[in-house]
């Protein structure tokens, strides 16, 4: 696990809550709202009642992000993820080993290259209709738009 901060503090150092949104993308807000529907984020809070992150809560948080904006996962279903596996499997898991934990189905696509021949891409499989449709609309476009720059070639 590779920790990238802008700040000069110690890998181990507590982090504020502007320097946590930083390192994970998010706006400080986001990480408000998640405290309040994740029990298991508990920062420490100094006397004014400023937050300070443990590289703990920092790694939780990250695992949260991963499931909800990587992997379109509700908040509920995060939480049932919480509940069957424990905090520790969002805390130490990488994003493919979640993946491999809750069973992400993948399709394989076939799409024909004139150059490089046969290519086989896996793709996550998508939870909504809509978005395989957008999908397939997508692929159609790009196979019409390679025979067309085929047919171009052979003239």
């Amino acid at each position: 696990m590779s920790i990238k901060f802008d700040t000069q503090k110690a890998p181990r150092a507590f982090r504020t809550i502007s320097e946590v949104a930083g390192e994970l993308e998010l706006q400080p807000y986001v990480i408000r709202f998640w405290e309040s529907q994740f029990k298991q984020i508990k920062p420490m809070r100094g006397k004014g009642g400023r937050r300070y992150y443990r590289p703990r809560d920092i790694d939780f948080l990250r695992g949260v992000k991963i499931l909800l904006h990587g992997e379109n996962f509700t908040i509920k279903k995060v939480k049932e993820t919480i509940i069957k596996k424990g905090k520790e499997f969002i805390v130490a898991q990488t994003n493919e080993e979640i993946d491999e934990c809750i069973d992400v189905e993948k399709q394989s696509i076939q799409i024909n290259f004139s150059h490089t021949g046969k290519r086989t891409i896996y793709i996550k499989s998508l939870v909504s209709e809509e978005k395989k449709i957008e999908i397939n609309s997508l692929i159609a476009s790009l196979n019409k738009l390679r025979e067309q720059m085929v047919a171009r070639k052979n003239i």
